[in-house]
């Protein structure tokens, strides 16, 4: 499996609320940018589960995608969630 194919899966994991045991290795700007887009990713999930429709969607929605913005411009590819 490719590392696309296993950040990805471990992401998802992640997201869904389990807890994977990966070991990410990358420069500091693409560990931050991976941790602020899966906290980000969570968020959004946890609130799309839990209260869709909420109020504070369209800024949790715009955090995620900033945060996506970032991961891109750190790994050279778009966030796949």
């Amino acid at each position: 499996m490719n590392e696309k194919k296993k950040l990805a899966a471990a992401s998802a994991a992640y997201i869904l609320g389990l807890s994977p045991n990966v070991k990410i290795r990358g420069t500091q700007e693409q560990t931050s940018s991976l941790q602020e887009v899966l906290g980000a990713s969570r968020n959004l999930y946890v609130l799309l589960r839990d209260c869709p429709g909420g109020p504070e969607l369209s800024t949790v929605l715009e955090t995620k995608s900033a945060a996506a913005r970032r991961f891109e411009k750190s790994f050279g590819y778009t966030w796949p969630f």
